[in-house]
């Protein structure tokens, strides 16, 4: 196998992960959070590893050419990583998990991330499936990981069949993709300089087989119209769960879709561009407008995810440098700002100055500035980066991603026409001014509600870890957001000349 120590990091985490199945049989479960410690300096120790090759040069094919390691797969498992970190910081406050499963529960979040990290690299169908096949069977066992909760084995239920039948969507794309160039691969380093001439020579069965592989990873990274397992399986599962599938299998799938549409097979050659830009319209519209009607704040976030998708498809669409830039800062905030928002939901829903009886409903953040300030301002910094508010991070990402639309329609590029791209900016814009309504609605009902008459209420406490968690997504809420010339000069530098 060729430079397979590329693969090291990988490797690593997998034979964690083996372990730490098999410490469920030897750790006593009142020991059960030194487990979670593992996993998190795991991760850690990846994540460092993985930095220092952000510094490598080009792209390095593994695996025979299965896999690339390139500055931008590294940035993306950066992501990945830091995600993982900060979903295990909530799990060691979240008191609903068994305690006898902790290891088999680490484990699972570490073969998703070592799913993410594959899937980010791929450069073969077959390797991207299997990737994605990864992801998708750990995360259909987290969501329903409360076996005594109803609606978390309804919501795991519901993200199993609607993740069999895209499976099976995306496996006869490739079947017909193999059909029509002879081979899985999604570029011969061979023939790099004869791939795109040779796109325009392919007959229909090609823009088939590349459509229903665009909707196989449409459904992983919960697009409009094939997101309706989202709301159900982000409420039923336990709360760390659904802020990492927020979150983590999100960035990785847009990551591999950028991969693939912008670099490999140009969206452009296959006259897709139009359809992208109505994909990300369409997601946009449907997760913001639903998201208005919700008083469940995790159903809430969860259709905000939704949203967000669509901000970043806006990147695929451009199809330019900006637009891969844009991609990549986004995709980093947005850990930051969604992962924080979900710590704060958590403090809430898991209110240990009511004995563990609090609420996800959006009345239980009644008051909340009253008994938890910091908590609140905390949230309300969250939302607004989310919103896409300056100074915040989120501000930069999507400023990125709506210049790249606009510099596409003046350069009229990816063979659509410029009213695509100039009308996605023009929605785009729209979609966030209507977010700023649900997302202050939040900080309304935290600031200027008061908590229900005639209960006293007491002050919010959460633990440690969960600050921790909230430390490190403020920072790189604010950090990024004043400062944000340190991650646009390495994302200068992550992101690959675009053909």
């Amino acid at each position: 196998m060729q430079n397979l120590g590329l693969l090291a990091p990988e490797i690593a985490l997998s034979l964690l992960g083996l372990g730490l199945m098999l410490a469920d049989l030897l750790v006593p479960a009142k020991a059960s959070k030194l487990l979670y410690h593992f996993a998190w300096v795991a991760a850690a120790v990846a994540l460092v590893l993985i930095a220092r090759g952000l510094s490598v040069p080009g792209g390095l094919p593994a695996g025979g050419g299965l896999w690339v390691v390139d500055a931008m797969s590294q940035f993306f498992k950066l992501a990945v990583l830091l995600s993982v970190i900060m979903t295990v910081m909530l799990c060691l406050e979240y008191g609903q998990l068994p305690p006898a499963q902790a290891g088999t529960f680490c484990a699972l979040l570490i073969f998703s991330a070592v799913g993410m990290m594959l899937l980010v690299s791929a450069t073969d169908l077959l390797l991207v499936f299997v990737a994605l096949e990864l992801i998708s069977v750990s995360s259909f066992v987290l969501a329903g990981f409360e076996r005594s909760n109803r609606k978390s084995n309804e919501g795991a239920i519901k993200y199993f069949l609607f993740g069999a039948f895209s499976s099976a969507i995306m496996v006869y794309g490739i079947s017909l993709y193999y059909g029509a160039t002879g081979t899985t691969r999604l570029v011969d380093p061979a023939s790099a300089g004869l791939w795109l001439p040779a796109l325009q020579s392919q007959g229909p069965v090609f823009s088939l087989a590349m459509l229903l592989i665009l909707l196989g990873f449409g459904f992983k990274a919960a697009m409009a119209p094939m997101h309706f397992w989202v709301p159900d399986a982000y409420e039923g599962a336990p709360l760390p769960v659904t802020a990492f599938l927020s979150v983590a299998p999100k960035i990785a799938t847009l990551g591999a879709l950028a991969r693939v549409y912008m670099i490999l097979v140009p969206a452009a050659g296959l006259e897709f561009t139009t359809l992208l830009a109505l994909l990300a319209m369409l997601t946009m519209t449907v997760g913001n407008t639903v998201a208005i009607f919700q008083d469940n704040v995790k159903r809430l976030l969860a259709y905000s995810s939704v949203a967000q998708a669509g901000y970043i498809l806006i990147g695929i669409v451009s199809a330019n440098a900006l637009g891969l830039e844009g991609v990549l800062i986004y995709s980093l905030v947005y850990v930051a700002m969604n992962l924080g928002a979900f710590a704060v939901v958590q403090a809430v829903g898991d209110d240990g100055s009511r004995g563990g009886l609090g609420s996800y409903e959006l009345a239980a953040f009644d008051g909340l500035a009253q008994r938890s300030l910091s908590l609140a301002l905390l949230m309300t910094l969250f939302l607004l980066s989310l919103a896409g508010l300056p100074p915040l991070a989120g501000f930069i990402g999507k400023f990125y991603l709506f210049a790249a639309a606009l510099d596409a329609g003046r350069s009229a590029s990816g063979g659509a026409s410029p009213a695509v791209f100039y009308s996605l900016a023009v929605v785009a814009v729209l979609n966030s001014v209507v977010s700023v309504y649900y997302y202050m609605k939040i900080a309304y009902h935290m600031f200027f509600v008061p908590a229900p008459s005639g209960t006293q209420a007491p002050a919010l406490h959460a633990g440690p870890y969960l600050y921790a968690c909230l430390a490190v997504a403020a920072a790189g809420v604010l950090y990024f957001g004043i400062y944000p010339d340190p991650l646009i000069a390495n994302v200068k530098l992550s992101v690959p000349q675009l053909p």
